[in-house]
């Protein structure tokens, strides 16, 4: 059964240069220079991560280490963010900007 949905205002791209999303907020993010080729370009759910904020999940290797709570969290940076996978890809390419998620739609019945 198909309902009438209310348009929901999508958000505005915002440069990273401006304001970063707050941490571990799932966003979407525009990477330009994707694989280090020049002038490619594309979309992607992610999330900005300050130093020792995201952990790092069990298959990824390297990061930093906080001996006081034996964790080991991903370096700064932007990572993708699948929300059902434990290990968090770096985004390769430049995050140039970001805007939230759009807001679930509202049916009207």
């Amino acid at each position: 059964m198909a309902c009438d949905c209310k348009c929901n205002i999508f958000p505005q791209w915002i440069p990273v240069s401006e304001r970063l999303p707050e941490p571990g907020m799932p966003v979407i993010a525009f990477v330009e220079s994707c694989y280090g080729v020049a002038g490619s370009s594309r979309r992607l759910r992610a999330q900005h991560a300050p130093n020792k904020t995201l952990e790092m999940g069990e298959e990824q290797e390297g990061g930093i280490y906080d001996e006081a709570t034996d964790t080991y969290y991903c370096e700064e940076g932007w990572y993708e963010t699948n929300e059902f996978e434990e290990v968090h890809w770096n985004v390769d390419g430049i995050v140039t900007h970001w805007m939230q998620l759009p807001a679930p739609p509202e049916c009207v019945k």
